[in-house]
C-alpha cells in the first residue's frame, strides 16, 4: 500500500484501461466510442496512475491541462463486479527521468464518479490493503 499522507490509501496494481478524451461538458458515462488502452499503476478512491498511454499529443496534453478536456475511463477491477465507468481529469503527469526508460507517469482524479463506483473502488483498496 502507498501511503503518503492521502485521505484514501492507494494501492500498487496492474489493471488494464480503456480510455477517451471528451470535452469538459460531456456527460455520458456508459460508453467508450473509440477508446484507447493503457495501465492502471496504482488506484485509490480518488484517482489512479496511469501508464502505457498511447502517446498524448501536446495538443491534448494541453487541452486535459486546462480542463477544456478530460477522460472517460472504462475498467474493471475483479470478475466479481460490474465495470466501472467514470470521468477523470489530468492533475500530474510525470516525464522518465533516465534515458533509457521510456516510462511516463499520468494522475488522473475521478469526477462525477458514481457512489457505488466509488464504493466498490474503496472495497477493493481496503481489501488488498488488509
Amino acid at each position: 500500500m502507498l501511503n503518503n499522507k492521502r485521505l484514501f490509501p492507494r494501492i500498487e496494481v496492474d489493471i488494464r484501461v480503456g480510455f477517451e478524451f471528451v470535452k469538459w461538458n460531456e456527460t455520458t458515462l456508459d460508453h467508450c466510442e473509440s477508446s484507447y488502452e493503457a495501465s492502471i499503476t496504482d488506484i485509490s478512491a480518488k484517482g489512479a496512475g496511469l501508464k502505457d498511454v498511447p502517446d498524448f499529443s501536446s495538443s491534448n496534453l494541453k487541452k486535459l491541462s486546462s480542463g477544456k478536456s478530460k477522460i472517460r475511463l472504462n475498467f474493471l477491477l475483479n470478475e466479481d463486479n460490474g465495470p466501472i465507468n467514470t470521468f477523470a481529469r489530468l492533475v500530474w503527469l510525470q516525464q522518465p527521468e533516465a534515458k533509457d526508460t521510456e516510462i511516463q507517469l499520468y494522475g488522473f482524479e475521478f469526477i462525477d464518479i458514481p457512489g457505488s463506483a466509488f464504493e466498490q473502488i474503496k472495497k477493493f483498496v481496503d481489501s488488498a490493503s488488509n
